[in-house]
C-alpha cells in the first residue's frame, strides 16, 4: 500500500528503475563472468608508461565485481589508462557503480560511453568484447539514454551505441 502523499507515478518509476537495474546487473554478471583476468604485470593493466595515478596498484589482483562505488569513482581515470584487456575485465564494476548509485558514480557512465565511441582506439576496444558482452553493453547504454534524456549526455550514449553496432 502506498502511503498518502506519495505520487503513484513517482513510485512506479522508482520500481521500474529497480527492476531494470536488477535485470541488467544479472545480464552483465552473466555476460562477463568468464572474462579472463588481464594478468598481473603492469603492462597487462596499464597502457601508459608514465604515472598511472595508482591504477595498477588499486586494480592488480582484484576481482572484477568487488569494488565500491566510491573507489571506482576515485579511480575512474582507469578507463583512460587501462589496456583493452583490463578495460574489458573491469568494465562490469563501473557499469554496476552507475546502475547502483548514479549520483555517487558521477561521470562514470559518460566516461564509459566516451571510451566506446570517441576515444582513440575505441574501435579496437569494441572488437575485444565478445558478442554477448557487446549486447549487454548496448543494453547498459540504452538504459543510460533512458535515465539521462538531456541532449548532451544522450548524444554521447547514442554515439557509443552506434559505434558498437
Amino acid at each position: 500500500m502506498i502511503k498518502q502523499g506519495y505520487d503513484p507515478a513517482v513510485v512506479e518509476e522508482a520500481l521500474q528503475f529497480e527492476v531494470i537495474r536488477d535485470r541488467l546487473k544479472v545480464e552483465i554478471r552473466k555476460a562477463f563472468d568468464n572474462t579472463p583476468y588481464p594478468g598481473s604485470d603492469y603492462s597487462d593493466i596499464s597502457a601508459t608508461e608514465y604515472d598511472d595515478e595508482g591504477i595498477y596498484d588499486y586494480f592488480v589482483g582484484s576481482h572484477q565485481f568487488e569494488h565500491s562505488i566510491k573507489d571506482l569513482r576515485y579511480n575512474s581515470v582507469a578507463l583512460s589508462f587501462f589496456t583493452d584487456q583490463a578495460f574489458r575485465y573491469w568494465l562490469p564494476a563501473f557499469m554496476f557503480a552507475e546502475l547502483d548509485d548514479p549520483e555517487e558514480a558521477d561521470i562514470i557512465a559518460e566516461s564509459i560511453a566516451y571510451h566506446l565511441s570517441d576515444a582513440k582506439g575505441s574501435h579496437r576496444l569494441i572488437l575485444s568484447f565478445s558478442d554477448v558482452e557487446r549486447a549487454v553493453i548496448k543494453d547498459f547504454l540504452a538504459e543510460c539514454i533512458r535515465r539521462y534524456p538531456d541532449e548532451i549526455n544522450s548524444e554521447c550514449f547514442r554515439r557509443a551505441l552506434t559505434k558498437i553496432g
